[in-house]
């Protein structure tokens, strides 16, 4: 799997009836930047190895909040699998769970600096089926749900090409459409710029 250290995904942001290309950047060990390409502007959601950022074409990049940024920290981390006990020291293994007809072994994690979440896994694959992360907010701890599905053979291994983010405030669906690994990707690609976002 570490033969893999960076990944572009091409693909649609699907929300509110509304189809809008996507780029996702992401680097090893936990850099991410997610381009979403509108008709007028281009967004930016970044994790830069330490802090996530916010922004638009033409406009000044912001910084997230803290809860914000740890759950940003959280999709950026590349080899998320593999460093889960690293990230998780404290794993406990939940009930079982189904999920869409699919059998799932539940596990939730809990350390300092980092968003509380549940995992589920599908038995017979251990494949990654729903995330569900929350954040410490002026309102209370809010759930985010993220479901994965599609996984296809990439580089040796299988990715999910279609993920569901679902927030108490809305959700939406990104399909990829095509996957390019090992494409070289300067550090600056992740950086929030000091200016406005170009």
């Amino acid at each position: 799997m570490k033969k893999v250290t960076s990944r572009v995904m091409k693909g649609s942001i699907l929300a509110n009836g509304a189809t809008t290309p996507i780029e996702v950047f992401t680097k090893a060990p936990n850099m991410r930047v997610t381009v979403t390409h509108s008709s007028n502007a281009d967004s930016f959601t970044a994790f830069d190895g330490k802090a996530g950022w916010m922004g638009s074409t033409g406009r000044p990049a912001r910084e997230m909040s803290a809860s914000s940024s740890a759950a940003s920290s959280l999709d950026a981390e590349f080899y998320l699998g593999l460093r889960l006990k690293e990230l998780y020291p404290q794993l406990r293994r939940g009930r079982p769970e189904t999920i869409g007809g699919v059998e799932c072994d539940v596990v939730n994690g809990s350390a300092p600096g980092k968003p509380a979440v549940r995992l589920y896994f599908e038995k017979k694959s251990g494949l990654l089926v729903r995330m569900v992360r929350y954040a410490d907010t002026p309102m209370g701890r809010l759930p985010t749900q993220i479901d994965y599905s599609d996984y296809r053979e990439t580089n040796g291994f299988k990715t999910p090409w279609r993920w569901t983010l679902s927030r108490p405030n809305g959700r939406f669906t990104i399909q990829i459409a095509e996957v390019k690994a090992n494409v070289a990707i300067d550090d600056a690609k992740f950086a929030m710029p000091a200016g406005d976002v170009k």
